[in-house]
């Protein structure tokens, strides 16, 4: 076997066809101590006959004999090719398995060997936990395949799915798993005409543990979905993504339902494309959230559609007094459209979080620039790890907004964002908002230097503080003798 490495000089790992038996009774030896295995087009670099060679010349059915997880990403635009390999190592110890593969027109010969494969992981791994199944490839091609495997791994706890995947059959299989606690999506850029109609049949007794779920559908089979036999008071996670931009009746529906069926709910997500909107939009008013302040389990909560909201300062506050094991917040920091029309946030309700959430570590909202809090109105928020702004207007002060960041924000905290203004006319809004985004660059990039400034005075107010103590110290000591 040559030598595996990952950086230059690069010598691709290949195997011979001739294998001493000696060298299969040391392979053996340690090939009993590898419990996790990763292949991608990465690492390692192994040529594509060694696969072959290990099928053909191996003495025993499983290589690794006591492998716990397996992740297969090789070669994903060739499942004919790379699946047949990923077949040598499943094992019926395998606990976990992740696999990528299937792009955009796939060949029927491919569609054959996913079939194939999961009907061996089925048969040579059963005891399979974790599956991870990720494929550019339509539902229609492999749905019903994948269905069958999925009803057919009766330990599945998690299972994570490319987005467009998760359809009605898929889902009405996996309601069937009586140790199912999480489904998951990733996002994929297949066409999602297989979740245009999102029904799927729920009996009673479905999903028995299930706590945490992604959907993507329209919001009205959401809805539908959550009021049949699901058992949605059970859900601590839910994270939905739309396939279109929704109404507001349907959002405000949506959340309504949210409160009544899901009131211990945890981690709450709500994304919508980020499409252009009319100009005569109106913003998503505070009422259509407000049933959500009953879920005062709440850590995390994400809304994000191309439609801005209408949220006082006041709005805001009653959200953080809600929510106190708030941990990440995102409303919407990045809208199509800002409307001069209605309330919005401004810097005052940062001291809000910094007093009523203070496990808060991501914030992202959009907020008015005209006024910027005086020191003695600054608070820091002590676990802040990202802080991204929408920021509506430039009437601010680059400095003033660059030294307010560095005041309520630790040393590590990662800041962002982008500019809004309200300027009739295009072509000279757009050199408004240059301006805008340019005066609010520079805000940032006055951050480090007052952060290091910061960490130079707080290192000096320390000395400074230990040396009043030791005088202290002596004057008392001084006093008694």
């Amino acid at each position: 076997m040559g030598e595996l490495s990952s950086r230059p000089p690069r010598v691709v790992t290949f195997l011979q066809h001739h294998i001493a038996s000696e060298r299969w009774d040391r392979f053996s030896f340690y090939s009993k101590r590898i419990r996790h295995l990763e292949v991608t087009e990465q690492a390692p670099e192994i040529h594509q006959q060694t696969f072959a060679t290990l099928s053909i010349a191996r003495p025993f059915l499983h290589l690794l004999p006591n492998l716990t997880h397996l992740s297969w990403a090789k070669d994903p635009s060739r499942p004919a090719a790379s699946l047949v390999l990923c077949l040598l190592f499943l094992t019926p110890t395998l606990e976990s398995l992740s696999v990528e593969t299937g792009q955009h027109g796939a060949e029927e010969g491919d569609l054959f060997a996913i079939d194939n494969f999961f009907k061996d992981v089925m048969h040579r791994s059963p005891r399979i936990e974790i599956l991870e199944f990720r494929s550019q490839i339509s539902f229609r091609n492999i749905g019903p395949s994948l269905s069958g495997l999925l009803a057919g791994l009766p330990n599945l706890r998690i299972v994570l799915l490319s987005d467009h995947l998760l359809t009605s059959d898929v889902i009405t299989a996996l309601a069937k798993c009586p140790h199912l606690k999480s489904i998951r999506t990733s996002k994929s850029e297949e066409e999602t005409d297989d979740l245009q109609n999102f029904m799927p049949v729920m009996e009673p007794g479905s999903f028995p543990c299930l706590k945490e779920m992604n959907l993507k559908a329209h919001l009205w089979n959401v809805v539908s979905f959550l009021q049949s036999d699901f058992p949605a008071a059970r859900l601590r996670r839910l994270v939905v993504h739309t396939v279109i931009i929704e109404s507001h009746d349907n959002i405000a529906s949506f959340f309504d339902l949210i409160a009544q069926e899901c009131p211990e709910i945890e981690v709450l997500a709500l994304s919508m494309p980020h499409d252009e909107v009319p100009e005569t939009t109106l913003s998503l008013p505070f009422t259509h959230l407000e049933p959500l302040l009953g879920c005062t389990s709440i850590t995390s909560f994400s809304l994000t559609t191309s439609t801005p909201l209408d949220m006082s300062n006041f709005d805001v506050t009653r959200i953080a007094t809600a929510w106190p094991l708030l941990q990440e917040l995102s409303l919407n920091s990045r809208p199509m459209r800002i409307q001069p029309e209605g309330d919005h946030i401004t810097f005052a309700v940062l001291r809000t979080f910094a007093e009523h959430c203070p496990l808060l570590r991501v914030l992202e909202l959009y907020i008015e620039s005209y006024y910027i809090p005086p020191p003695e109105e600054r608070k820091l928020l002590p676990k802040l790890e990202k802080l991204v702004l929408g920021l509506v207007g430039s009437s601010y002060v680059p400095e003033d907004l660059a030294a307010l960041i560095t005041d309520i924000t630790p040393p590590k905290c990662e800041v962002g964002g982008m500019s809004y203004i309200f300027v009739e006319g295009q072509l000279y809004a757009q050199a408004h908002e240059n301006i805008a985004q340019r005066k609010l660059d520079k805000a940032y990039t006055l951050i480090p230097t007052l952060r290091t400034i910061h960490a130079q005075y707080r290192d000096r107010l320390r000395v400074l503080e230990t040396e009043v103590e030791r005088l202290q110290a002596l004057v008392v000591s001084a006093e008694l003798s």
